[in-house]
């Protein structure tokens, strides 16, 4: 019989096995590296894109934060005119009444026979000073004070004889609850 010798070939067999298997396996880590190697590029690209992004984002933020600033700054500029605005149509309609009430007084005085020296308002009442001829006159004007409809309490605080250029005069102070 004869005999064919195998071993080498086995031998040689696997040798190619063990250098298949370790080609197998430095392709099977260098792809891996090259996968990681990927990934990771990748990785970073996505993170400076966010970085570059975050940065966009905290800038715009500020300029949001100053026009914030700037818009509350106007608020309150907005709300200061609105004041003003309002004292100022505020005194527009009370201008009227100081004129209003000092032609209604003249109507209300009894000419030739007294004189206010003085008036003094306060929130709803006005204090009259004054000289009369006699008590008849200053009884008329409270009698007409009364009447009119600027006026709901009219009442004589006090009165004093005095003397004035040689006559006797009736110097009063009346003070009235102005109505609304």
């Amino acid at each position: 019989m004869i005999r064919i010798n195998l071993l080498p070939f086995r031998a040689a067999r696997t040798k190619e096995n063990i250098r298949r298997q370790v080609s197998v396996f430095l392709l099977s880590i260098a792809l891996l590296v090259i996968i990681l190697v990927t990934v990771n590029v990748n990785l970073q690209g996505r993170v400076e894109n966010l970085e570059t992004k975050l940065e966009g984002i905290e800038a715009e933020i500020k300029v949001y934060e100053e026009k914030a600033a700037e818009v509350e700054r106007f608020k309150a500029e907005l709300e200061e005119l609105n004041q003003k605005i309002e004292i100022v149509n505020q005194l527009k309609e009370y201008r009227k009444d100081p004129p209003l009430f000092m032609a209604e007084m003249t109507e209300l005085i009894v000419p030739g026979r007294m004189q206010l020296s003085r008036m003094s308002f306060s929130r709803d009442r006005v204090s009259m000073e004054g000289t009369a001829m006699d008590n008849e006159t200053i009884a008329v004007f409270m009698r007409r004070l009364e009447r009119s409809d600027r006026f709901t309490s009219v009442n004589l605080s006090r009165t004093v004889q005095q003397v004035v250029q040689d006559m006797d005069m009736k110097r009063f102070e009346i003070t009235a609850r102005v109505a609304n």
